[in-house]
């Protein structure tokens, strides 16, 4: 993606730390698929989970339904592209105190990488953590092991599990960080009144960062 150099974030921890909060991504390929005879892009919103591999190099894990198409194009040398977003708000121009033109603040981190599919026990693995993860603060937390193997068993025919290595990563954080102290401010303030939680968001991360 195009970041202007005063907007990247180059520290893989931190690059790392926002896929953690913000997990829900999508995920991106091109190839052939069934509706078409030429090479399309397709894409999915799906959880990514970052985890080490068996040799502990940080990759991205997922799955996809059978029926998704999108699954055939994983697994070969063509690369994939996962999107991860995080908050967002329009900044208006008449924040300023002089003429400017409008923009949008945001966060994102981009990942690129080729694929593998996973065999059946590493795809039973990944949601075994999925689970753990996303129902630890659940009141009545649902796990793999609260179902029975056959139960399992036979939903996961309706899933494929796949890797991504992690070949490129960029991370864009455009917070205003070319405005001057007094502008910065103001543009903080007007979002911080905005009865938006994206909103609400940014200016705390531009609070944070600057």
């Amino acid at each position: 993606m195009y970041v202007p150099p005063r907007f990247q974030e180059t520290d893989h921890e931190t690059l790392y730390q926002f896929i953690r909060a913000n997990p829900f991504a999508l995920l991106v390929t091109t190839g052939m698929s069934d509706e078409t005879a030429v090479p399309a892009p397709l894409a999915t919103h799906l959880p990514m989970e970052l985890q080490p591999d068996s040799g502990g190099k940080l990759q991205l894990f997922g799955h996809l339904a059978r029926a998704n198409p999108q699954w055939k194009m994983l697994g070969t040398d063509a690369p994939a592209l996962v999107v991860f977003s995080g908050p967002h708000a329009y900044i208006s121009s008449s924040w300023y105190d002089h003429v400017n033109v409008p923009t949008w603040n945001y966060l994102a981190v981009h990942v690129a990488g080729r694929t593998r599919l996973l065999d059946e026990e590493e795809t039973l693995s990944l949601l075994h953590q999925q689970l753990g993860h996303y129902e630890a603060n659940s009141r009545c937390p649902v796990s793999v092991a609260s179902m029975t193997e056959a139960y399992v068993r036979k939903e996961m025919r309706g899933l494929v599990g796949f890797s991504m290595q992690i070949e490129t990563i960029q991370g864009a954080a455009k917070l205003s960080q070319n405005r001057d102290d007094k502008n910065h401010s103001a543009i903080v303030e007007e979002l911080k009144k905005q009865n938006d939680f994206n909103a609400n968001r940014v200016a705390e991360e531009m609070t944070r960062r600057r």
